[in-house]
This record gives structure tokens, sequence and C-alpha cells, in this order.
């Protein structure tokens, strides 16, 4: 089953259409994934998201928490890329070269990334983000050693799919929003399925290093913001969604 994730959510008695607008406004104002704005303003828990995502996209969940990951795939995905993009690698078969790849916000473009920096095929499960960075951080800085980093390209086709430009840009389908909702980018509406690594240059390494970088920090700062709006919103000076809708009717 595909679908937009917020009817999905509806459907299944997680949310109603006033917090999915209150969410969406949010979205708007402070960007980032919708299921992402939805755990964070607390209309939503992470285990119920991965199970609205698991029913939209057709992925598998994977429980982090309860598995043991070996040196081998470890050492297939570098910690960079790992924080980069959400990542965290769950088991690898060297001989058919595939590398099982847990994720929280699944992004076809995401994945393709992914795919080139590890040069493997990819087949991507759903885990929340808590637990990819719990993960992240017992086994990569925890007893057991990070592989060295590696960096690659983007891929230009996806096996099966309409080839992208080159250069490819980052982007989402568009959803189809409602009079009454404000426009967001949301999460992908069809089933994302194996993501094939392919070939590239590797002149943009050092470019690529400073853009993680600064998305750590950027990060970093953005976390920071939330932790205050939820402060605010904790001791009542503002309701949740209302710093989004706030914004979205100023513009």
């Amino acid at each position: 089953m595909s679908g937009k994730l917020g009817d999905i959510l509806i459907s299944q008695g997680v949310i109603d259409e006033e917090k999915l607008i209150a969410a969406l406004s949010d979205q708007r104002a402070f960007g980032g994934k919708l299921g992402r704005t939805l755990v964070d303003l607390g209309y939503a828990s992470e285990d119920q998201l991965m199970r609205a995502l698991s029913t939209q996209l057709g992925l598998d969940m994977v429980d982090l928490d309860g598995i043991e990951v070996s040196d081998d795939a470890l050492s297939a995905l570098p910690v960079d890329a790992c924080e980069r993009y959400g990542v965290f690698p769950v088991r690898v078969d060297k001989k058919q070269r595939l590398l099982w790849v847990a994720t929280a916000e699944p992004d076809r473009q995401m994945l393709q990334e992914v795919a080139q920096i590890a040069q493997y095929t990819l087949e991507p499960v759903l885990s929340s983000m808590s637990a990819i960075d719990r993960a992240v951080r017992h086994y990569y800085f925890g007893e057991k050693t990070g592989p060295k980093h590696r960096l690659g390209e983007p891929l230009k086709t996806i096996p099966g799919d309409i080839p992208l430009a080159a250069p490819a840009p980052r982007s989402v389908p568009n959803r189809s929003a409602d009079d009454d909702m404000p426009e967001a980018v949301v999460e992908p509406e069809h089933v994302i399925g194996t993501i094939a690594p392919g070939d590239g240059p590797d002149a943009l390494t050092e470019l690529k290093t400073l853009i993680i970088r600064l998305e750590k920090t950027v990060n970093a700062q953005s976390r920071a913001f939330r932790a205050l709006v939820d402060l605010l919103q904790d001791k009542g000076i503002v309701r949740r969604g209302e710093l989004g809708q706030r914004t979205s009717a100023k513009k």
C-alpha cells in the first residue's frame, strides 16, 4: 500500500486532521520531514511513524537494539555517512554486494548517495531515528572502531526507474494538499526498493567533506532551536504548532 503519510496516520487513528494541519504549518516554517515534525510535536511516537512509513513505502522494520551487527557491516559504511544521512548498516553480503541499511527517513536521492559511498547495492529497512543514533554511538564510538572515511558521488539512474538528470537535483515529489492545508514538502509516496551503486568521479570529495561538517553544525543549531521551542511549549508560553502557523500567516 502507498499513499500520503498524513492520510495513513489519520486512518490508523494516530492523528486527526487538525493535528496534520498544525504539523504541516510547522514543517513549512522550520523545514524537515513531516514525520519528524509530527514526532517533535508529540503528535506521533517513533514506533507509530515507523509503522506508517512501512505501510506507505512497503519496507520492513528492524529492531537495532535487539540485533548484533558484524564488523564487516560496519566497515561497509563510514561513520560520517551514518551521521550525515541518518542511516546505519545492519547486515552485509559481500558475495552479492548487498548492504542492508536502516533509515528513519527513507528518501530515494539520499539512498542513491549512500549506495555510492558504500559501493554496495542497498536493501533499505526502517528503524527509528533514536535507535539509529544509539546504534551509531554504540558501534562506532564504543568498543568497536569505525571504518575509514570514504566519500562518493550519487547515482544518476536507478535500475528499473526513470533516469535522473545529470547532475540530479535533490527533489521530493509534491504533495497534493487540500485547499485548507499549507503547502509543504512531504515524504515520497512510492515504494522504495533496492538501490544499486554506480560509478562517479572523486573530484568533489573535499567539498563533500566540508558540506558534512557544515551540516553537522546546522543540525546542532536546529536541535538547540527545537529544544527551545519545546521548552516554551512545556511552559505554556506557546501552543504546539502555533509558531509554524504564525510564520505561515506572515508570508
